[in-house]
């Protein structure tokens, strides 16, 4: 499988196979093929609810850095990081 960099314009949305529950305000993420689990914190969690298919990376960054008061110079770094590692545990699709 060919792997391509993850740009902020990218729409990615959660995997069909990946079922969350928040608790706590944070998302605990069970891939369902994998029997493995993912916890989320309140950031992570903001970012993961947000990954319809539809909204940019660069948007879910912007609205971040606003809901948290920080610069967005922050944000987009951390963003395609988190969603690099969802990635690679295969709970999101491009």
């Amino acid at each position: 499988m060919t792997h391509r960099e993850i740009t902020l314009q990218d729409q990615p949305s959660q995997a069909p196979h990946a079922v969350a529950e928040l608790v706590d305000g944070q998302a605990v993420i069970i891939h369902l093929r994998r029997g493995i689990y993912v916890s989320l914190n309140e950031t992570g969690s903001f970012l993961w609810e947000r990954l319809d298919g539809e909204t940019s990376l660069e948007a879910i960054a912007r609205e971040l850095a606003e809901n948290y008061d920080v610069d967005i110079t922050v944000t987009r770094p951390d963003v395609l990081d988190l969603v690099r590692e969802l990635l690679a545990e295969d709970l999101i699709t491009l």
